[in-house]
């Protein structure tokens, strides 16, 4: 039997700089489910979409999946980075799987030329990447990551960056060289001054409803909605324009998440080395995806006519919300 809490030790019996991989999947691949899942794709995918052809890929002329499949969508980001997370860049899976994701953005660069070429968006997403966990946890008052898993981290996402390329099929180039010139790097994308555009900020709200949209009923789905914005980043928030939650309402959830996260680390014991999420998800066989699949698609069918009822009205002019109006009526 593995020790109380045999992860941190494991971890810090590792050398970074060649174990990187296992202190990277030791650090994320365990104590997930769905509910965490989604969490953290809610904090994440927002800030990929603040520059404008960012945000007109995603949401298109008709909401695309992030309204229409907005569950499905949030399911297949979140495996890819699960199996990234778990084999690490060296797997053939995970390369297999980011050839997958080059393929994809080559498809809508031919309907949306030139939106797939900017490299500092390929390095803003593997910078935060690096660093997403870490800060969080500083976030939730807790201790952030040690010096081993700061270093793995930088390496992990640095060697992930290997197999991605600009739609052109260019490699990228410019990642920083430290962890401390990722925390800057990423900091100064995040402070540039942006106008942010309608598209972008209907991505991040459809992102956040679809959270508490998920998990909450409906008398409680204004909460949810705000659990993840209590938690993203400020500068998110103001390029897509979203209202600031109350204050008192923040403090209580970022309280409320800390705790939860402490309370699971400190008094419960690790997942036993065998329980890591993605692994449990590979063993699933075809009728218990085809169940998950279909519990999915439910989910969607309800969220988007309830995102075009609750938004449809916002921005009045605008044609991506008159376009919503149409679909609530339909539906």
């Amino acid at each position: 039997m593995a020790p109380y809490h045999w992860i941190s030790k494991e971890i810090e019996s590792l050398d970074p700089y060649t174990d990187y991989e296992r202190i990277y999947r030791l650090s994320t691949g365990y104590g997930l489910n769905d509910f965490a899942n989604n969490l953290i794709y809610a904090l994440t995918f927002p800030n990929f979409v603040v520059t404008p052809h960012g945000a007109e890929v995603v949401w298109r002329e008709d909401g695309g999946k992030v309204l229409h499949k907005a569950t499905q969508r949030e399911e297949e980001t979140q495996n890819n980075n699960a199996l990234w997370w778990y084999y690490g860049p060296s797997d053939a899976r995970t390369q297999k799987s980011i050839d997958g994701i080059n393929r994809l953005h080559a498809h809508w660069a031919s309907k949306y030329p030139g939106r797939f070429m900017d490299n500092e968006d390929y390095i803003y997403t593997l910078a935060f990447s690096a660093i997403l966990v870490h800060r969080l946890r500083l976030r939730l008052g807790l201790r952030g990551w040690s010096d081993k898993q700061k270093v793995a981290a930088h390496i992990f996402w640095r060697e992930m960056g290997r197999y991605f390329v600009t739609e052109d099929g260019s490699h990228l180039h410019g990642y920083p060289e430290t962890w401390d010139e990722t925390v800057a790097y990423c900091e100064a994308f995040e402070n540039a001054p942006r106008e942010g555009t309608e598209q972008g900020h209907l991505v991040a709200e459809a992102i956040y409803s679809q959270f508490g949209f998920r998990y909450f009923p409906s008398g409680l789905r204004w909460l949810g909605r705000a659990m993840p914005i209590a938690l993203s980043l400020p500068s998110t928030l103001r390029v897509h324009k979203i209202e600031p939650i109350n204050p008192v309402l923040k403090v209580v959830i970022v309280w409320v998440v800390g705790v939860m996260f402490w309370v699971v680390e400190t008094l419960l014991p690790d997942p036993s080395p065998e329980q890591a999420w993605w692994p449990g998800m590979e063993i699933m066989d075809q009728g218990e995806k085809k169940e998950r699949q279909k519990g999915l698609r439910e989910v969607d069918q309800r969220f988007g006519t309830f995102f075009a009822k609750t938004h449809a009205a916002h921005w009045p002019g605008c044609p991506y919300h008159a376009a919503m109006g149409k679909m609530e009526k339909s539906g």
